[in-house]
């Protein structure tokens, strides 16, 4: 195996660990615990990119909830079951419970956003379907989500990460609890208009940078600019300890945790208000937000990063996300909103 080949499995492994710690930790910071978004990331082999395939043109996905988690139905080899919508993953993470036989790839040691040292296995799995839409010879990484389905009390099949979304179109409504996939045309038009948000101006809109398949967002807390990953993981919002010290006037604290893992190593993280977030011409008041660390996921995702958009921002309106045009709109569900 060359050296380049070994780094780059060894930073895909930093990632799955690191996207078991996303769920890993459970923050009772308000009203109902959360789950704080700690990943790690590493790059994919394009040469393993699968591409949808299937007789489709708009799939209408019921979504279902555990607590603020966002998990869809989907079937892997013949295995049908929930698996969590994780934009803030790039590929396809399988939990072992479920998944012990087949083909294994390559397997190792590597430390996640703790320290800690975990095993995980990589496999291909012969087809991915999502309703009317599959992926043959999908990569994957087998973890164990068990803590996850402690917490929700869910059977919890997998992830379903970015990549297997990036020649779509991705509409999230959480009001009505529907994901729409819509297939592009070659300009990134929907090729049916059928469903989903209607031919109305979106609230707001912004160009993303997407990175691998995962989404980086501009934004602003006071005069200082920021840059968001928009993470359908995350229950929560997260805000970075290493902003500069000014956007910490914004920060109203709450409360403090420390909060163990698996490993039983220990995160801190501070729950509290931002009191303005501000995308595009748009300005978010009082935002739960967990301020932590986020140099690690930081430090694997290979870019600056100073923060994270989980659930209660999609909570906020239908949020359309079009990779190929590089575009992120939403709909307030609040007509008062301006």
């Amino acid at each position: 195996m060359t050296t380049q080949r070994k780094i780059a499995i060894s930073r895909r492994l930093q990632l799955t660990i690191a996207i078991c710690f996303l769920c890993l930790f459970l923050v009772p910071l308000f009203t109902e615990a959360s789950t704080l978004p700690i990943k790690s990331y590493s790059l994919k082999s394009q040469s393993f990119h699968s591409r949808p395939e299937g007789d489709f043109e708009t799939l209408v996905i019921p979504i279902k909830r555990a607590q603020n988690l966002l998990m869809i139905e989907a079937t892997v080899d013949s295995v049908t079951g929930n698996f969590i919508l994780d934009t803030g993953a790039p590929y396809l993470v399988l939990n072992r419970t479920y998944f012990r036989k087949g083909k294994s790839k390559e397997s190792a040691l590597a430390g996640g956003i703790t320290g800690s040292m975990k095993l995980v296995t990589q496999t291909v799995v012969d087809k991915l379907e999502i309703q009317e839409m599959y992926f043959k010879s999908v990569q994957a990484d087998l973890v164990n989500l068990g803590h996850i389905e402690d917490n929700k009390g869910v059977k919890i099949l997998g992830l379903l990460g970015a990549s297997l979304f990036d020649d779509l179109e991705m509409e999230i409504d959480v009001n009505k609890s529907v994901l729409y996939l819509y297939r592009l045309n070659k300009s990134g038009e929907r090729i049916s208009t059928t469903a989903g948000s209607v031919a109305i101006k979106p609230n707001i809109q912004v160009p993303i940078e997407v990175i691998n398949s995962v989404i980086f967002v501009s934004a602003r807390v006071g005069e200082s600019k920021l840059r968001y990953c928009l993470d359908t993981g995350a229950e929560i919002n997260v805000l970075s300890n290493e902003v500069p010290k000014k956007v910490f006037q914004h920060f109203r604290l709450t409360s403090r945790n420390a909060l163990t893992g698996t490993s039983n190593q220990k995160v801190e993280v501070f729950g509290g208000e931002l009191d303005e977030l501000t995308i595009g011409t748009y300005t978010f008041v009082n935002s739960q937000t967990i301020l932590t660390g986020l140099a690690g996921l930081q430090s694997v995702y290979s870019t600056e990063l100073d923060g994270i958009l989980g659930y209660n921002f999609l909570a906020e309106g239908r949020v359309v996300i079009n990779y190929r045009k590089k575009q992120l709109s939403m709909y307030f569900y609040k007509s008062e909103k301006q």
